[in-house]
């Protein structure tokens, strides 16, 4: 375990990691009953999405445990989108593919959908926090250039620590997802892989994520393999766990139809929500399933639990 530190990581919009993020984590929950949200994606057995369904099509379960739901959105809730874009050296050749199909994904976006855009490399910093201006969003990205190492790690807990900061500041319902890029392999992380992990359970919003496995682009930072490897699971694990998916694209001419795919995935989803029928506080992970109910049919995809907040009430002792 690291001890406590505070650091920060020096880039236009300088951003703030801290050791202690659970204030911000906890956040998402106000208090022990408040509603898990959740996006669901459900597929044929083909891979095709599935529209049309209703709130009676879903049955969702926690540890087992049938739930009643308590929300359930006919039409697609605003989406926060943060683009969190590795911009080591590494990904110089890669920029103008890179450019152009993450303007391809801001500019699907709809009216009243937000934003921001995370540029990773040694250090992380955010070039455009959350707008609904998409143009802004579009220069920004225009606007980055490649240098340094790859803090792929730090660049997603940061982020997910404005997702949390977000939720907590906003009443209303909106979807969350985080769409990283990288030609894959961390150097120059402060944080590690499980730490990372830990924050996605706690935050819920959803990840994709875009793995570039260029030859080219590969050769120029190789990493002994079974680093590669070891790289590769905790970033396919982080995307599965969090209900998006992970793309492993081999040349940036694939990048357009990538980021296509993912914004398509965004246009057909479900956001349903409840209120957990077990009381929270003991901070213990909490594993989530979503079935689809005959007569409908379906597979569906969610994040695959959450992790509550550990009830911080102080213990009283009684005195004789």
């Amino acid at each position: 375990m690291r001890g406590k530190c505070l650091f920060v990581l020096p880039l236009v919009g300088v951003l703030t990691l801290g050791r202690s993020c659970d204030a911000d984590a906890q956040s998402v929950f106000r208090s022990r009953v408040d509603m898990v949200p959740l996006t669901v994606t459900v597929t044929d057995s083909a891979g095709r999405y599935v529209s049309g369904l209703t709130e009676r099509d879903f049955a969702v379960f926690e540890d087992g445990v049938r739930q009643s739901l308590s929300f359930f959105a006919s039409e697609r809730l605003p989406v926060d989108v943060a683009l969190v874009l590795d911009v080591s050296a590494s990904m110089s050749t890669a920029m103008p593919l890179v450019r152009q199909a993450a303007d391809g994904l801001i500019r699907a976006l709809r009216t009243g959908d937000r934003a921001a855009v995370v540029a990773v490399n040694t250090s992380v910093g955010m070039p455009q926090r959350f707008t609904a201006d998409h143009e802004r969003a579009a220069a920004a990205i225009a606007a980055l250039h490649c240098t340094g190492s790859t803090a792929v790690y730090d660049g997603v807990y940061i982020t997910l620590k404005e997702f949390a900061r977000e939720r907590r500041n906003r009443t209303e319902v909106r979807r969350q997802v985080l769409v990283l890029l990288s030609d894959g392999l961390d150097n120059a992380s402060h944080v590690s892989a499980d730490e990372m992990a830990d924050l996605a359970r706690r935050v819920g919003a959803s990840i994709y994520v875009v793995a570039l496995k260029d030859p080219t682009l590969q050769a120029q930072g190789a990493l002994p393999e079974f680093e590669q490897q070891r790289a590769t699971y905790a970033i396919r694990a982080l995307a599965q766990d969090a209900g998006g998916r992970i793309f492993f694209p081999t040349a940036t001419s694939e990048l357009p139809a990538v980021y296509g795919a993912i914004a398509r995935e965004l246009a057909n989803q479900y956001d349903l929500g409840y209120v957990p029928a077990r009381p929270g506080g003991d901070g213990a992970f909490r594993r989530i399933g979503v079935r689809v109910l005959p007569p409908a049919s379906g597979i569906a995809r969610t994040r695959s639990g959450y992790q509550p907040p550990r009830d911080q009430t102080p213990r009283t002792s009684n005195q004789n």
